[in-house]
């Protein structure tokens, strides 16, 4: 069987961006097997298996690394369950919380990151393979976070409330912002988190080591974000960013929704409420997630001042641009007339006419077309970099140079016919994104 399968496994490792680097996670993969006559005899048997798995380790560097410590992972390619969309969110919150409802705390982290892991390596082959869009791949990895998320906070308050009780008539609430908060996440997108708690903030809980309702909830929200974000012998999960709370690294993990509006209206910067504007409560009863839902909107309200905002706005992107520069021309994100552009004039819309005021960049800048205020061709630039944004996450991690061996699947998981059309369109994205930020931001040659 080996000697059947290695001719056209050393064709597709040569046709790798990185060859020797390709052999060397499938041989990191054979060192996790029990046996590897099995499947080279299974490869042997099914062509199309070994051309998918050759493509996972020739061109996705992460997805490549997951099967070399879980070579588990493997038979979702067998079986071909690895090509199966991720459930609606309520289903997948109940499979999280499932099997490790009778479990103790520590083996409920162990379960959810083992079926993270397994989602997210799914959606990342069928990106890898074609069989779903990039934009379809970013709402998936969304779904499964916020799931995760879920499913993990429900299992630390439960260890926490053991020792600690509840605070009567208080409870957390969580708000996502950023990619989560927008629904549309890449596969090496941390989660922006802003941790807030309901009721009085003098309050007590009642357990058997009773703590006031600020400590209380403080030290619960670092319960969470270690369930969120610490190694376990089951792997890694995902990076968590606090740092869009209020007072910044400075301030408490926590706080009241009661502060939390007293600082949103008197204290926070400019650059605060436009990414207040990507938010979206992802925890807490129905009642909080309304309570904050109608808190943001009524902080995002105008009036403002047009000519400080602008300023505000301006002076920003400009900071950006001198301390984060772009790592390249395809770095969809940081380049001029990128993703920053684009939401920066999605943004300024927002908070200048309450137009769009929506978390999802693509529905809000549905209602900003709609109303005139921004030139139509920024949706089809928002879809093509998108596009290019999840897919390079993917493909070139650690680099925005895509070597030439990727970039037929990096043009095809765009929607483009070969590279050279990604690259026109691609520039003429730019061009459009660039001439409505200046534009909106009054910038002349």
């Amino acid at each position: 069987a080996f000697e059947a399968v290695l001719p056209p496994l050393a064709a597709s490792f040569g046709g790798a961006p990185d060859p020797l680097a390709a052999i060397n996670r499938f041989d990191a993969l054979l060192e996790r097997l029990p046996s590897a006559v099995n499947l080279f005899r299974l490869l042997e048997a099914r062509p199309a298996l070994m051309r998918l798995l050759a493509d996972i380790l020739s061109h996705a560097p992460a997805l490549a690394e997951a099967l070399s410590r879980r070579a588990n992972l493997l038979d979702g390619l067998i079986d071909a369950t690895a090509l199966d969309p991720p459930p609606p969110l309520a289903a997948l919150v109940e499979q999280l919380r499932g099997a490790g409802r009778a479990a103790d705390y520590q083996a409920r982290l162990d379960f959810v990151r083992r079926i993270v892991g397994e989602r997210r390596f799914a959606l990342g082959v069928q990106l890898i393979e074609g069989r779903a869009g990039p934009l379809e791949i970013a709402h998936g990895y969304a779904r499964v976070a916020e799931a995760a998320l879920v499913a993990l906070v429900e299992a630390a308050i439960a260890e926490f409330e053991a020792a600690h009780g509840r605070v009567p008539g208080s409870e957390l609430a969580i708000l996502a912002l950023g990619r989560l908060g927008g629904e549309a996440l890449t596969h090496a997108s941390d989660l922006d988190l802003i941790f807030l708690f309901t009721g009085d903030h003098r309050a007590e809980s009642n357990g058997p080591r009773p703590l006031g309702a600020t400590s209380y909830f403080n030290r619960l929200t670092q319960r969470v974000t270690s369930a969120l974000s610490v190694a376990t012998a089951a792997g890694p999960l995902y990076d968590i960013d606090t740092r869009l709370r209020p007072s910044g690294a400075q301030g408490p993990l926590a706080v009241s929704f009661e502060s939390f509006a007293r600082y949103q209206r008197e204290q926070a910067w400019t650059w605060e409420h436009m990414a207040l504007a990507r938010a979206r409560p992802v925890f807490g009863s129905d009642a909080a997630r309304g309570e904050l839902a109608r808190l943001i909107a009524d902080i995002l309200a105008p009036p403002r001042d047009p000519d400080a905002l602008l300023a505000d706005v301006r002076k920003m992107r400009a900071d950006i641009a001198v301390h984060k520069p772009p790592a390249g021309s395809f770095d969809v994100k940081l380049v001029e007339g990128g993703l920053v552009d684009l939401e920066f004039c999605v943004h300024l819309i927002q908070l200048r006419d309450g137009v769009g005021l929506d978390p999802r960049l693509w529905i809000a800048l549905a209602a900003q077309i709609a109303a005139g205020l921004v030139a139509p061709a920024l949706a089809d630039a928002h879809d093509l970099m998108t596009r290019l944004l999840v897919t390079l996450r993917l493909v070139a991690p650690a680099s925005t140079d895509i070597a030439p061996a990727s970039r037929p699947l990096v043009a095809r998981a765009c929607g483009r016919a070969d590279w050279q059309a990604l690259v026109a369109d691609y520039e003429d994205a730019r061009a459009a994104v660039r001439e409505e930020w200046r534009r909106l931001a009054s910038i002349e040659d």
